[in-house]
């Protein structure tokens, strides 16, 4: 036990030299935030993976604005599409059908209601048929899926430059035949981003051309060997968060900001609780929060509420006393903006490496941000194995949910140097309760001597 007590303090000594911010100006990975200049606008997070994911520049154009807040949804407009980012994933506004919501008495737009037949497709969804070059684009390039039903025929419509051109209008997007594009004219989507944001008394405004975003602080943690539940939930959180814009002063509440209830589509795993091994809803979710924290930290914003776990987790071991745990309710980890200008989150998983990721990024107002520890004391050593029985189990099965690790204070401090030199000290105090190796048996298992048998059976719901 000496030797694993050694490999720990090893591990959090050198995960100090991944504490301090990530390098400005280093390589962004996909997912994270680019500076598009031809627009003058920031792209990352959810909205670049799925513009990159479902067609790129032809499809969506150049981003005109950056992030805006529109109901319970963070969106981003493009010269083509507007992307929407909410608690359960990216799509596509119905931008065409809003551009149009005014034109139903036109003939063009008027439901028809039967299959006239003939070659063109008919969707009595809509009330409308598609065929020819459009068809074969719109099954090419993304389908019902990505722009959604046609919402009239093709006619001819003059553009802005007073040419007339056949188009064909869907849900989310304008199609418009160029004849001379190419040896054959070719089919290219319309600016309808555009179009509708010109219609907003904000339009100057939202579209003004932004400043670069730098990498404030970001973090990476690894749930290799976590269940199939738990890593469900890290992937479902982590959606929750990315794209979020926390303002200028403002206190950012983890559990404010998702439900993490079954009905939102989290699901059951295990947990030990009070020395039993329980079915709890959203195990998982102290990987987001400890990857926040660590990220938000490393930025040098100000944490308010950090509660730090009661165990080791051997997920979080590469830096001992660098976690947060929350539970609903009451359990909470809290940060705020104490910068100038906003900050943007980006959250990202890698299914393949197991590994979630957060990012700050906002202005780079030149604080600095160091670390001093650990300072490890008053270890104790773990006590005896405990078994529980799992009806869940395969007879004869046994499983190890929780390899012994002793206890320990864990002090960190770290220091935020802002630009005009003042320095602002924070201490992170860990109190980790030593933890006895832990196994649940199945039927027909006889638990050896000399261990603690939890004589309550795994709860099954």
């Amino acid at each position: 036990m000496r030797d694993r007590i050694a490999s720990l303090l090893v591990a959090a000594a050198l995960g100090c030299a991944l504490l301090p911010n990530a390098a400005h100006g280093a390589e962004a990975p996909a997912g994270s935030v680019v500076y598009i200049a031809e627009t003058g606008h920031n792209l990352g997070a959810g909205f670049r993976t799925y513009a990159a994911e479902h067609g790129g520049l032809p499809v969506f154009g150049y981003p005109i604005t950056e992030v805006l807040r529109e109901g319970d949804a963070r969106v981003q407009y493009f010269e083509r599409a507007r992307i929407e980012l909410r608690s359960h994933g990216v799509s596509l506004g119905r931008i065409g059908a809003e551009l149009v919501a005014e034109r139903g008495d036109e003939a063009p737009f008027r439901w028809i209601d039967r299959d006239p037949g003939g070659a063109r497709r008919y969707y009595a969804a809509s009330g409308h048929t598609l065929g020819g070059r459009f068809a074969d684009y719109w099954d090419a390039h993304g389908g019902l899926g990505l722009f959604g039903y046609p919402i009239s025929e093709e006619f001819r419509e003059p553009d802005a430059a007073g040419t007339e051109r056949m188009v064909q209008y869907f849900e989310r997007a304008r199609f418009e035949w160029h004849p001379d594009i190419g040896p054959g004219g070719a089919v290219l989507q319309g600016l309808i981003g555009s179009e509708l944001v010109a219609r907003r008394s904000d339009a100057a405004h939202i579209t003004a051309p932004a400043a670069p975003l730098a990498l404030l602080g970001s973090a990476t943690t690894i749930f290799r060997t976590s269940a199939a539940e738990r890593r469900f939930n890290i992937e479902r959180a982590a959606t929750m968060f990315d794209g979020l814009i926390v303002d200028s002063g403002t206190e950012f509440s983890f559990l404010a900001n998702g439900d993490f209830s079954d009905d939102a589509g989290f699901v059951e795993g295990y947990g030990i609780v009070g020395g039993r091994l329980e079915r709890v809803i959203g195990g998982g979710l102290c990987q987001v929060s400890t990857t926040m924290f660590r990220a938000v930290s490393n930025a040098g914003l100000h944490v308010t509420r950090r509660i730090p776990h009661s165990y080791i987790v051997y997920f979080y071991e590469n830096i001992l006393g660098f976690d947060a745990t929350v539970y609903s309710p009451g359990v909470d980890f809290r940060w705020v903006n104490d910068m100038s200008t906003p900050v943007f989150i980006v959250a990202r998983t890698n299914t393949a490496n197991a590994a979630v990721t957060f990012e700050v990024w906002g202005t780079d107002d030149g604080r600095r941000v160091s670390y001093a520890g650990p300072d490890v004391s008053n270890i104790v050593e773990p006590g005896v194995a405990v078994w529980q029985y799992d009806p869940r189990l395969p007879a004869g099965a046994t499983r190890q949910l929780v390899h012994g690790r002793p206890g320990m204070t864990v002090r960190y401090q770290r220091s935020v140097t802002r630009a005009d030199g003042t320095v602002e000290k924070t201490e992170y105090r860990t109190r980790y309760q030593p933890w006895d190796d832990f196994f649940t048996y199945g039927p027909g298992v006889t638990p050896p001597a000399g261990v603690v048998v939890v004589t309550t059976p795994v709860a099954v719901p």
